[in-house]
């Protein structure tokens, strides 16, 4: 009768966690920061984790590769949330102007 329904493991918590943090420091950029420079600081960090990520884990054989590939998309992923935040940038202003 008492059954959780949402049973959440690490892996998720994560990447959970990763998305909104993500989201939201690049929303809050996007809008305050004057310098363009500024606003590209996670996607720049974001291009060199993925990058790193891929070749550990094709210098890596076995589970070891195969985790660092799961952190290289994992990367990517937040590069495409951080192009969803630009998209909603230019929205917002191109409705302000």
């Amino acid at each position: 009768m008492f059954e959780r329904y949402l049973d959440f493991d690490p892996a998720s918590l994560v990447i959970i966690a990763s998305v909104t943090s993500v989201f939201i420091i690049q929303l809050l950029l996007c809008f305050k920061a004057k310098k363009m420079l500024i606003k590209l600081v996670p996607i720049i960090l974001l291009v060199i984790s993925t990058v790193v990520f891929f070749i550990c884990s094709m210098a890596i054989n076995g589970w070891d590769g195969l985790g660092y590939l799961f952190f290289a998309l994992l990367s990517m992923s937040l590069i495409a949330v951080c192009g969803i935040c630009w998209l909603i940038w230019a929205i917002a202003k191109s409705r302000n102007k």
